[in-house]
């Protein structure tokens, strides 16, 4: 397909602007069409769809390769926690607008007229697409660098966040502060097979129980019953945690006593 000048030189600043060194405008500029162009034109060209595919599953890969690299030996259920709070449609759309991607998109009349140059899930839509079509252009390494460069705050976001979502630990620490015994934590019950089992685990503070929450691992169901101790015990608000009074530092050299 040939492009028009105009629209060539526009898709050459995006590419500038974003610091890629594309080889295939084509790919680029199909990367940004909206299906709905082809019911104002017989253009025969494709729109973003395919891209949009292969770049949800790239953007999940350097995600995922991300947060594996940077916050390891966490559970499978940690880590998809922390991937969705990167990679969802709300960010994609919100990155894509600060990209300048909107001004970009080739939509049909009908779509444009209905607002979709700014609907949060085309928005989203394109910016996946714009990732398959680097990862076609220029390999895996650039299409990883682009999502780490361009995902930047919201990893540093998600990783800040972690530090609180550690209640284990926070919950070790409110025990030390208010000088009570540090809690144990007790496996109640697990079913399944031993590929897929789920534990439930129960909380015990002031030989009480304090709270159960259930994962597909016992690190996991752990730090679910940590979370409901803490917000009985007042310590957790929309979920950030309390600090407590008196030392909040990691508790050093103190185990608590878990029973399997």
């Amino acid at each position: 397909m040939h492009e028009p000048k105009d629209r060539t030189e526009q898709l050459r600043g995006l590419a500038g602007k974003l610091d890629w060194q594309i080889r295939d405008l084509i790919l680029l500029d199909r990367a940004l069409t909206h299906a709905s162009v082809f019911a104002d034109t017989d253009e025969a060209t494709g729109d973003y769809e395919s891209l949009e595919f292969l770049g949800d599953a790239v953007l999940g890969l350097a995600v995922a390769h991300y947060l594996h690299e940077h916050v390891p030996d966490r559970t499978p259920g940690e880590y998809s926690r922390m991937r969705a709070g990167v990679v969802n449609r709300r960010c994609l759309a919100r990155l894509a607008s600060e990209l300048g991607i909107a001004g970009t998109i080739r939509l049909g009349k009908g779509e444009e007229l209905a607002g979709g140059r700014q609907r949060t899930a085309l928005l989203a839509d394109c910016l996946e697409a714009l990732t398959g079509a680097l990862y076609l252009d220029q390999g895996w390494d650039a299409a990883r660098a682009f999502v780490a460069r361009v995902f930047n705050k919201e990893f540093e976001r998600e990783l800040a966040a972690d530090k609180v979502w550690d209640f284990k630990s926070r919950l070790q620490n409110y025990c030390q502060a208010e000088r009570i015994p540090l809690p144990q934590f007790v496996v109640v019950h697990s079913v399944g097979p031993d590929h897929r089992k789920e534990f439930e685990v129960e909380v015990v503070l002031r030989d009480r129980p304090a709270g159960r929450g259930r994962g597909s691992t016992k690190k996991e169901a752990e730090q679910n019953a940590a979370r409901v101790a803490l917000e009985r015990e007042g310590q957790i608000f929309d979920g950030r945690t309390r600090e407590s009074r008196g030392d909040n530092e990691p508790v050093h050299g103190a185990d608590h006593k878990e029973v399997l």
